[in-house]
């Protein structure tokens, strides 16, 4: 399995990316960083988006990517997410005001929609072609859900934006097959208070989260901010516990 991270960063700016992961060029899990980092042909490839949470840093290139291919001759996008993610999806960005709501509106170089929405129900999962998505509630500030994704024999697990949780590893616990595990560390430790009123996780509550995972499988931390970032990234690294890694923006196989 190739893990592609387009942005590994709770903010952005010109050598740092929002979130956005591709696995094996086709499937994405969240869209802060696609279309900035991916060309037409690229962008045309992926078959399905999952996307953790509506908070703007997770879906900003969202809507680009469905308007590129759009005009292409590609396949209606999967956009995937829990019941409660989808809504407020559907309510708040591709509501007709802020941009057009694509189910609706035929692509003319295939006349078909340009995008199918598939809302899961919390701890459900769902199959699109070989590719499984195991949708899991998570603790942030806004209603999110996690992902265990898993094709071709092997899974991974993405928790996007969360606090301290336990249903998330409880299910991921399961999967025998699991390769790896992204979460987040978005605040160095002398921030405990904000990340816990924001629902993120510190360093030292990553490291809290770290002993739920039953797995011996590097679990990176994602989602720092950048004036915090080489602050987070000590702290991190000085866990004693040899899975802790800190997700850079590369090509990772797992």
């Amino acid at each position: 399995m190739r893990l592609r991270v387009l942005g590994a960063y709770g903010a952005v700016d010109a050598t740092h990316n929002l979130t956005g992961y591709l696995i094996d060029d086709r499937i994405a899990v969240d869209a802060g960083t696609l279309t900035s980092k991916l060309t037409l042909v690229q962008q045309a490839r992926i078959e399905s988006v999952f996307v953790t949470h509506a908070h703007a840093d997770h879906i900003r290139d969202l809507p680009h990517l469905i308007v590129n291919r759009f005009n292409q001759n590609a396949p209606p996008l999967n956009i995937i997410a829990s019941s409660e993610v989808m809504d407020r999806l559907a309510n708040y960005v591709f509501n007709g005001e802020v941009w057009p709501d694509f189910e609706k509106i035929v692509a003319p170089e295939t006349g078909r929609p340009a995008i199918q929405y598939r809302a899961v129900a919390p701890g459900k999962k769902i199959r699109i072609g070989t590719t499984e998505f195991t949708v899991v509630p998570v603790n942030h500030s806004v209603p999110a859900a996690g992902v265990i994704v898993e094709m071709d024999g092997q899974s991974v697990a993405f928790t996007g934006d969360t606090g301290p949780t336990d249903q998330f590893w409880k299910r991921t616990n399961r999967f025998e097959n699991l390769v790896g595990v992204i979460t987040e560390a978005s605040f160095p430790n002398d921030f405990q208070t904000l990340a816990a009123e924001s629902g993120h996780l510190t360093p030292e509550l990553f490291e809290r989260e770290l002993v739920k995972i039953q797995r011996d499988i590097p679990i990176y931390a994602s989602h720092r901010k950048i004036p915090y970032d080489k602050k987070i990234e000590s702290e991190i690294k000085n866990i004693r516990d040899r899975r802790a890694r800190v997700l850079v923006e590369k090509q990772y196989t797992l």
